[in-house]
């Protein structure tokens, strides 16, 4: 009984809205044009929507990425330029052992401690001695070593561009200037060179 009662009181409902759902239905033959008056999009149009749409992608990540990097960094400015969160990071230079020592090309003859090193190509390597502090450099062939020069501790830097350098470079008649420079520490020496004396 119960089962016949809620089927009746569903059939009079389903009736009652029985013309809502024929009006909508009258609208169907209508389909055919519900595209007419819509304008044609180019490919040019429709790439430019998605450039404009993916511009909002980038500068959403960006947003993110600085709201990463204020939580990371406390916000604010550093007061080194390099560190503050809105700078890319940049790439170090790899530093070399100073201890492997540099290339050196010696292009007149050196007079070290009243021998003569002969010009040529020489390994570099800078040392401190730890008895008396003093800092030197060895000039190496090989696993020779061909002379050592006591040089002049320093701060500057001499202009050059890397940490890490030695150089000869021409300083007067009798002399060239030494110039080092590595993690460790900075020095220069003048070094005499030898000059033939024509007869």
């Amino acid at each position: 009984m119960k089962i016949k009662l809620q089927s009746i009181i569903f059939m009079f409902f389903a009736l009652a809205f029985m013309p809502v759902f024929a009006d909508s239905w009258d609208d169907v033959p209508n389909l055919d044009r519900a595209w007419d008056g819509q304008k044609t999009i180019t490919n040019k149009e429709f790439e430019e929507v998605m450039d404009a749409l993916q511009a909002k992608q980038k500068k959403k990540e960006k947003k993110q990425k600085e709201k990463r990097a204020k939580k990371i960094s406390g916000g604010g400015t550093s007061l080194h330029e390099e560190l503050n969160p809105s700078k890319e990071i940049t790439k170090n230079t790899i530093l070399k052992d100073s201890k492997e020592g540099f290339l050196v090309n010696v292009p007149v003859d050196l007079i070290i401690d009243n021998a003569i090193l002969e010009k040529g190509f020489y390994n570099v390597i800078g040392s401190r001695d730890k008895d008396n502090k003093k800092v030197y450099i060895n000039f190496y062939q090989s696993q020779f070593c061909k002379g050592k020069v006591e040089v002049k501790e320093t701060d500057e830097d001499f202009d050059e561009s890397e940490v890490d350098f030695a150089k000869i470079i021409p300083y007067n008649e009798s002399f060239v200037k030494l110039i080092f420079g590595s993690i460790d520490f900075n020095a220069y020496a003048l070094v005499p060179y030898y000059t033939k004396v024509e007869e």
